[in-house]
């Protein structure tokens, strides 16, 4: 099946409906031409990239005792050829023992949503389309991915915040919608929700900076929920009392 970049455009902006998203999803399992087209119509795509590929993934340097001048001669089995290959195998277990201390831990979805989010300024979310009817398309392709009602009266309730887009992300498989606001300021937010799935742990609320972003997360009944400020300083409260009483269950 062939797709038009305007087709695609609307995948990534959320105005596609479920049967076409659902059938760009399945073809880019495929077509990794596909996927390149993709990626070179997202804004965001390059500057994720670069995010990280940036992460170091250096091995620490291990410094290990130097050899002494003399070794005493071993009267046991083997000699001194002996205890060269004990040191030896000492030195690759201390190397291991390293790697693996200092090894980086791979990364949730509440860290990777919350660099997605500080690449966000003012100006990248001052021209989105919220009208009505892409607030429609939007909600109703991202509410069929996810399996569960996001409560958009709620959320465009929120005090002093402008709803202004609902995104379908997606991570290691599982659906991830991203909800973005703009404050009284034109400073964006966001309230992430991820299906998990059954038997996914529950989870309190969990305060936390994250790439210099103060976030909320929880998580209930297959559900993980993060709400994400625009500095590490947001007052958070107000929302979260809200969106933890919304998002129970």
């Amino acid at each position: 099946m062939k797709f038009s970049d305007e087709t695609l455009r609307a995948y990534l902006e959320g105005n596609s409906d479920a049967v076409e998203a659902a059938a760009i999803e399945a073809a880019i399992e495929t077509d990794p031409e596909l996927e390149q087209r993709l990626m070179a119509l997202d804004n965001f795509a390059p500057v994720v990239k670069a995010v990280f590929e940036d992460i170091p993934a250096e091995v620490p340097q291990v410094n290990l005792p130097e050899a002494k001048a003399e070794v005493v001669r071993s009267q046991s089995s083997g000699g001194p050829w002996r205890l060269l290959a004990v040191a030896a195998s000492v030195a690759v277990l201390a190397v291991s023992a390293t790697v693996w201390a200092t090894r980086p831990q791979p990364m949730g979805w509440a860290e990777q949503a919350a660099i997605y989010q500080s690449l966000y300024t003012p100006d990248t979310i001052a021209s989105l389309d919220n009208s009505p009817a892409a607030l429609d398309a939007q909600f109703a392709l991202a509410e069929a991915q996810l399996g569960r009602t996001l409560n958009r009266e709620t959320l465009e309730a929120l005090p002093g915040l402008e709803l202004k887009r609902a995104q379908v992300l997606s991570f290691k498989g599982k659906p991830l919608i991203q909800v973005v606001f703009a404050d009284d300021q034109g400073q964006p937010l966001a309230f992430c929700v991820i299906r998990q799935g059954e038997g996914a742990p529950a989870k309190d609320v969990k305060l936390a900076a994250l790439s210099g972003l103060a976030t909320a997360t929880w998580a209930q009944d297959g559900y993980g929920y993060m709400l994400i400020g625009s500095n590490e300083q947001t007052d958070l409260n107000q929302e979260l009392d809200i969106l933890t009483t919304t998002f129970a269950g």
